[in-house]
């Protein structure tokens, strides 16, 4: 498998999930029963992931 450092693949799980956010935000329920509900938690989980990554991203460039 190709190691992939690039920020594109860093911050794709980020772009998908902010669109599904925007299709379906009308539909959108911050209850915990709701699907809505987990589709803003793996929201913040993908924020927190491309934030990860071009943490290390920005180190791996620095160090080269």
């Amino acid at each position: 498998m190709k190691n992939r450092k690039g920020l594109r693949f860093a911050l794709l799980p980020l772009a998908i999930t902010i669109c599904l956010y925007v299709v379906f935000y009308s539909k959108i329920e911050t209850k915990p029963s709701d699907a809505g509900f987990w589709l803003i938690f793996a929201l913040g989980a993908s924020v927190g992931v491309a934030l990860t990554r071009f943490f290390q991203w920005s180190d791996t460039k620095g160090n080269e």
